[in-house]
């Protein structure tokens, strides 16, 4: 099989979790004979290009449009998967490969076809309000950077959707957790285009420590993935606490532990996927304190696989995540108190490690192993192309 990936966003030098998604499937597609292409859209993050290409990702980009015909026409493939279409590469690039003859899968990593911000997050906290609907609401609360591009992504989305050509275009959805497929469904996207698939982990990369110590939080500091509940939980916790990423709020995160001489806590800054997970597997718990609508959190799902414990928020993917595992405690995304509660259980109980590293081991072999979740990847492939046959057959 011939499988021709493309990946839209911005353009940037850090690795991103959806990319170390994206590389752990295509290691397992070519381990298994498949010959892969890679291609990444990348908008530039300053300058004139910046400004065209954001605007093109928001309605309609010629300049990607003649690019995937173009990748189209040098790779011939079997089948075309995207990830992240909106808001960086608009329909253009999916008109494109169905003009091309080519069946479609798209990947959704997140909900930016039900929310303009693209995580359920207003403000400073979880938001589902535009379930349900086409978003119109969001355009007048400015979500998605404010009313003027909200309006874009709106029309955007609502002509994908109300106008049914996201549904005509692409023959399989892949939802990276039930979560993620319930929440589109309720928002009219046809339940059979839709399968559930998680994000893999690879196990090659993550062994067990014997001495574990302190809390990990890893990932964007930001108020949305809970910077704001951190400083909240800090000053409750002894031990050291990793703050492992960078983002918008790392600043302000660090200058509060300095003013109030927090010396536990360590700032790592941005690191290597392998370092990440050096950093968390030496830790004794793991905190994902989001307050957004998280999809499928991979750090939780690599802390899992390490036997580390997991605190995390009851919203989206993540706490189903835990709660299937069972190597964790799901707590109330808007409690600090339960956050700090959960956490000292944790690491005042530190006897349960030896059984966390089998029973987390044992789940991630199980359901989010390369070879389960590659499989599962494979077969939703051939779903896309027997529905594309058969739908061109029923065209003849």
């Amino acid at each position: 099989m011939r499988i021709l990936v493309i990946q839209g966003g911005i353009d940037s030098n850090l690795v991103t979790g959806e990319e170390v998604v994206i590389n752990n499937d295509i290691k397992f597609l070519q381990g298994n004979g498949a010959k892969v292409f890679y291609e990444k859209i990348k908008i530039s993050n300053s300058g004139w290009r910046s400004v065209t290409g954001k605007i093109g990702g928001l309605t309609w980009s010629f300049t990607n449009y003649r690019k995937i015909k173009k990748i189209i026409s040098k790779h011939k493939p079997d089948v075309v998967h995207f990830h992240t279409i909106a808001p960086y590469l608009s329909l253009s690039v999916v008109f494109s490969a169905y003009n091309a003859g080519v069946p479609i899968v798209q990947t959704l990593h997140n909900v930016r076809w039900l929310c303009l911000e693209g995580g359920f997050f207003r403000g400073k906290t979880y938001c589902d309000d535009c379930i349900g609907s086409y978003g119109l609401l969001g355009v007048f609360r400015g979500c998605g950077h404010g009313r003027v591009i909200g309006s874009f992504l709106f029309v955007n989305n609502y002509i994908a959707r109300r106008l049914g050509l996201i549904f005509k275009y692409v023959d399989q959805f892949i939802a990276v957790s039930d979560f993620v497929k319930r929440t589109h469904v309720q928002s009219y996207f046809p339940e059979d285009l839709i399968s559930v698939r998680n994000n893999s982990v690879d196990l090659a990369g993550i062994n067990h420590a014997i001495n574990r110590k302190g809390v990990t939080f890893a990932g964007r500091v930001s108020v949305a993935k809970g910077a704001l509940l951190l400083k909240r939980i800090i000053p409750s916790i002894k031990e050291v606490v990793n703050i492992v990423g960078n983002g918008p709020y790392l600043d302000d995160l660090r200058l509060f532990c300095t003013q109030n001489n927090y010396k536990n806590v360590v700032f790592w800054g941005k690191q290597t996927h392998e370092k990440t997970i050096e950093i968390i597997k030496q830790s004794a718990c793991v905190v994902v304190p989001s307050q957004c609508g998280e999809t499928f959190s991979l750090v939780a799902a690599e802390s899992i696989a390490a036997g580390v414990p997991v605190v995390a928020s009851n919203l989206g993917g993540v706490s189903d995540l835990v709660n299937h595992s069972r190597v964790g405690i799901v707590v109330a995304y808007d409690n600090h108190m339960e956050f700090v509660k959960a956490i000292n259980e944790v690491l005042n109980d530190k006897n349960q490690s030896s059984m966390l590293r089998e029973r987390g081991l044992s789940y991630v072999k199980n359901n989010l192993s390369h070879k389960k979740q590659g499989d599962a990847l494979l077969n939703i492939y051939n779903l896309a192309i027997k529905k594309y046959n058969k739908k061109n057959d029923n065209n003849i």
